[in-house]
């Protein structure tokens, strides 16, 4: 619990007083609730997104809810995504200039540019996802689940790659990056993903009465076993393209800094909503 508090403290604007503050050998060891905490974001805007429909109309709702995600995480991935932007992206090649641009209190172009293109994009395939399912039920999980993918890339990022620089952030989780910690975040969130979808599929696609009206239980094996492989391949997805971006932005400066973290968890959420638009697009 207490490391569970720090995650939640450190990634979000719920700040947990006393003991539980996020001091340096606490926000090292709560690496592995990263996933978790995206659970709960997803939980809040999930159903701030599920209120809002019953006044406002859908696309109204679906930007105020991305506006709720920034308040709720005190927008520092948001600002992670444009300093990454401007720095990787500025023309440089010295890295030390680089840092130097990311470091920079103001937004420069590109770093505009980002916020600009991310935030539509998000709005944009959570409109289209809600339009393809029609069904509150099926597109809620979508939001649940697309904050703790995006923290779970940072496990990985973590886990993978070093420091960029000796006073980065991501100094702060030394000696935490070990297998265990990623195989334990992406195994409870790998069957909490599954999981969800196929009590929501047994609910809202197949419903009891569907159920009953089934030839065979062997038919309803299959409908269980194919949920659980387009979840695996999901997440199989997003591991690839996690480990080509990081790989991309080691390259590029030699590692991994707090502004890359977040930028990149911000575009893994953009990812899995792409990948949620395409399987449902087909699915429902």
């Amino acid at each position: 619990m207490r490391n569970f508090l720090g995650a939640l403290t450190f990634l979000t604007v719920i700040k947990v007083k006393g003991r539980f503050m996020p001091e340096e050998e606490k926000l090292s060891s709560s690496l592995v609730y990263f996933p978790l905490v995206g659970v709960v974001v997803g939980i809040i805007i999930s159903l701030f997104f599920a209120l809002s429909m019953y006044i406002l109309p859908l696309i109204l709702s679906m930007i105020l809810t991305f506006g709720l995600e920034i308040l709720v995480t005190g927008g520092i991935h948001i600002d992670g995504l444009a300093d990454m932007f401007d720095g990787v992206f500025s023309g440089e090649r010295d890295k030390n200039e680089i840092f130097r641009i990311m470091k920079k209190g103001d937004v420069g172009v590109f770093g505009l540019l980002s916020i600009l293109f991310i935030l539509a994009l998000k709005i944009g395939l959570s409109y289209f996802i809600f339009l393809t399912t029609k069904s509150m039920a099926l597109f809620l999980p979508v939001l649940v689940f697309m904050p703790a993918f995006g923290r779970w890339s940072m496990v990985y990022l973590i886990y993978r790659h070093p420091p960029a620089r000796k006073t980065s952030l991501v100094n702060a989780f030394a000696g935490q990056n070990s297998p265990k910690i990623l195989f334990f975040s992406t195994a409870y969130l790998a069957f909490l993903f599954i999981l969800g979808n196929i009590i929501l599929r047994l609910f809202v696609n197949y419903r009891w009465e569907a159920l009953s009206s089934l030839s065979s239980n062997f038919q309803v094996f299959w409908k269980y076993l194919f949920l659980v492989l387009v979840g695996i391949l999901v997440f199989l997805l997003i591991f690839l393209f996690v480990v080509a971006i990081g790989n991309f932005f080691t390259r590029k400066v030699g590692g991994i800094t707090g502004d890359i973290l977040g930028g990149l968890c911000v575009v893994t959420e953009v990812f899995y909503l792409f990948l949620s638009y395409v399987w449902l697009r087909f699915s429902c």
